[in-house]
């Protein structure tokens, strides 16, 4: 009978310790569930400053940004109920923790963000862009990358205690199955004492093997087996024994992995707030070298527009102080003007077609096309352009015909800019050559110039939009780093590719790739 109670209360005790780890468990998953959430969290956080900064490239965005801000709302108020759980399970439903301040902190900052945005969208439609980007900078990228990587970090130290506490948990319910299996051990000698001459053989081996049992537990040797097959109660406490350990030793493993990977986890998500802080960081950059290259563009258009309408204005002011001039004198006055309204128009046509390539009202309309049809029409008109004396154009090309699929204009267009910038920059006495050539499958378009080239930070501008060559390079109604990007957007358009290959004192070649038009199986 009391050998039966002993092992009644110590089953009571096994128990009890297997639900203890049962409990730790569950502490250890909603701590989990807290971090993850705080990582998603700082996504929404970063995809709702994204958001307010793309106010200052596309313009009304604010469908997304509330979509953006209700996300990272609705990503705090589930925080705040992991941390009411885990105050549940804690047993202090009623506590005061820093969790639930820092949480309604992020929540005023929110409310604060999306002032500020309305502040951001104020200043842009007033025209006021630097006065948005400096509260951008301070209320909202700096401000919210602060505050979030306070609140990663408290929920990463509280977390990582709080697994730390599981551990420890389990090693002391690895104590108390010490101490149960030394207060048995006790239990069974003092009864074993009494029953001495009878029961020698079939107690102290059993006792002796859950003494070295509790003795390897204690040493943390949790894959010892006690080897009892006896079907009476110590036999029953043995194997009770042994799944204990077992239990205990899988439960030291999930807390260990748990650990291990809720340390990668913290390392992971870190990672990739600090890639897209840095994302933010380049978009910003990108941002103000876009406004600044803007300003410079149009200082630049106001000076080229400016130009030939003074010229213009001189012209009709001297012929109108000359009532009696010849009609020669007259002819070259209003030859000048017509030179310099053309020029004036060229300009205005650029800028057009780059407003509505940026708009997507450019219809491109492909059809099978005869380049040598285009490099005819680009000659002709290349006759009528201003060169310096002695230049000549030389075209080559192949007799068979070369076809691709495009739209002839636009292809006559892109092409007649590469040979408009050749003959404006070719020296007097040199020759500019317009090649069209076939490789196997693509065709090729090359305008060659004896200027004087371009430099390394040239070649790499050339086809940005209001880029302007060094002032050093000779200027025309075409200089101010819109043809060859209006090119650019042609050749794309029909798939194909343009590059420069040019320095400085050697001219310079301009080639456009086109792939040819599949030829009809007969």
């Amino acid at each position: 009978m009391t050998g039966l109670v002993t092992v009644t209360l110590v089953c009571l005790a096994i128990i009890i310790g297997l639900g203890l780890t049962r409990e730790d468990r569950r502490q250890l998953q909603t701590s989990y569930a807290q971090l993850r959430n705080i990582n998603l969290v700082a996504v929404d956080a970063n995809k709702l400053s994204a958001q307010i900064a793309e106010l200052f490239v596309a313009g009304d965005q604010d469908a997304e940004i509330r979509e953006a801000r209700d996300s990272l709302l609705s990503g705090l108020q589930r925080q705040r109920d992991l941390i009411r759980e885990e105050h549940a399970l804690a047993g202090e439903p009623d506590a005061t923790w820093g969790g639930l301040d820092r949480v309604a902190q992020m929540e005023i900052k929110v409310q604060e963000i999306d002032q500020s945005r309305l502040l951001i969208q104020d200043h842009l439609q007033a025209g006021r862009r630097a006065e948005a980007l400096q509260v951008f900078n301070t209320r909202i990228y700096h401000q919210l990358g602060q505050v979030l990587l306070e609140l990663v970090e408290e929920a990463t130290v509280r977390e990582r205690a709080e697994v730390a506490e599981a551990l420890a948990s389990s090693s002391r319910l690895s104590e108390r199955a010490v101490d149960l299996a030394i207060g048995l051990i006790v239990v069974v000698a003092v009864l074993g004492v009494a029953n001495i001459v009878m029961m020698n053989r079939a107690i102290l081996r059993p006792v002796s093997a859950l003494y070295a049992g509790a003795e390897a537990v204690g040493r943390g040797d949790l894959t010892h087996v006690i080897d009892n097959p006896s079907p009476d109660e110590l036999g029953n406490l043995s194997r009770r024994f042994n799944q204990m350990t077992g239990q205990i030793r899988d439960q030291r493993d999930s807390l260990l992995q748990a650990q291990s990977t809720l340390s990668q986890q913290v390392e992971e998500r870190t990672r990739e707030l600090r890639e897209r802080s840095e994302a933010l960081v380049a978009s910003n950059d990108r941002l103000r070298s876009v406004d600044a290259s803007r300003a410079n563009f149009f200082a630049d258009i106001s000076h080229e527009l400016r130009t030939p309408l003074t010229i213009l204005r001189g012209q009709a002011e001297m012929a109108i102080r000359t009532p009696d001039a010849d009609a020669a004198t007259l002819q070259q006055v209003l030859s000048e003007i017509v030179r310099k309204t053309d020029q004036i128009g060229r300009l205005i046509d650029d800028l057009l077609f780059l407003a509505r390539s940026e708009s997507g009202s450019i219809m491109v309309n492909r059809t099978r096309v005869v380049l040598q049809d285009i490099v005819g029409d680009v000659l002709l008109d290349g006759q009528n352009m201003a060169m310096r004396p002695g230049v000549r154009i030389r075209p080559s090309q192949p007799s068979e015909p070369v076809e691709v699929r495009g739209d002839p204009d636009r292809l006559r267009q892109a092409v007649l800019i590469a040979l408009d910038n050749a003959i404006r920059l070719a020296p007097a006495d040199t020759t500019v050559s317009l090649e069209l050539a076939q490789s196997q499958d693509h065709a090729h378009i090359r305008v060659r110039d004896q200027g004087p080239g371009f430099t390394g930070d040239e070649l790499g501008s050339a086809f940005t939009r209001f880029y302007s060559a060094r002032p050093s390079r000779p200027r025309s109604g075409r200089g101010l780093g819109l043809g060859l990007s209006i090119a650019k957007w042609i050749v794309d358009q029909h798939d194909g590719a343009i590059r420069i290959d040019s320095a400085p004192g050697r001219g310079a070649v301009v080639e456009i790739t086109m792939p040819l038009a599949r030829r009809a199986v007969a």
